[in-house]
């Protein structure tokens, strides 16, 4: 199985995007004490907003955004939600239409689009 360029170019920007959209939802450590229950609450944050999900390609984008598995991480995410969308539709300079979906999987919160 070969790669095209095109593909390939897709993957990166899909991987880059991936990267900058978990830089912007995670919570900051290193100014938490560790061990401290606040340090321990955001590292577990943090490391389910980690396996979110970037599929990209030239006319449909696919955001899968892993919803923690406890009751503060959830109300952490469902406060940033609206920005995490906004985030995403500005990475894109807005060339797809958004749709945002809360309630269609039980481990994601899912956005996806397609090209104007």
């Amino acid at each position: 199985m070969t790669i095209t360029p095109h593909e390939f170019h897709w993957y990166i920007q899909a991987l880059m995007q991936k990267q900058q959209l978990i830089a912007f939802m995670e919570k900051p450590l290193d100014t938490l004490v560790k061990g401290s229950a606040e340090y321990m609450e955001a590292y577990r944050f943090n490391s389910y907003i980690k396996l979110s999900k970037v599929k990209l390609n030239w006319n449909k984008i696919e955001v899968k955004v892993r919803i923690p598995e406890f009751p503060e991480g959830q109300a952490q995410l469902d406060a940033i939600w609206d920005k995490v969308v906004k985030k995403i539709y500005r990475m894109n300079n807005g060339v797809f239409t958004l749709s945002n979906y809360k309630n269609s999987d039980p481990n994601y919160y899912i956005v996806e689009g397609t090209r104007v």
